[in-house]
């Protein structure tokens, strides 16, 4: 009677043991799956955040320039005069 009693608790060890290993698989694959969702909804965001970054430096150029031209400013020949400056010289003859 004893091994009987014996099998059956090291078959209940067994089983129970099983279950545990299939239970962390299905929560480690459920866990990974929301993670890897996680992080591609992360990526996606962080294109969106770069890419309004990018729009809103790309209006802020273009506001700075406009406001120069508007205040009067030319366009700079690298030689430290502008267009406007040259103009003037040749009028001034």
């Amino acid at each position: 009677m004893k091994n009987k009693k014996d099998t059956q608790q090291l078959a209940i060890l067994v089983y129970v043991l099983a279950m545990r290993k299939e239970i962390e698989k299905e929560v480690e694959s459920r866990y990974t799956k929301r993670i890897e969702y996680l992080v591609g909804a992360n990526n996606e965001l962080m294109q969106e955040l770069e890419h309004w970054e990018n729009e809103i430096i790309t209006v802020s150029k273009e506001s700075a320039l406009d406001e120069h031209y508007e205040e009067g400013g030319g366009v700079h020949e690298g030689d430290g005069t502008s267009e406007e400056d040259d103009r003037d010289a040749f009028a001034a003859g």
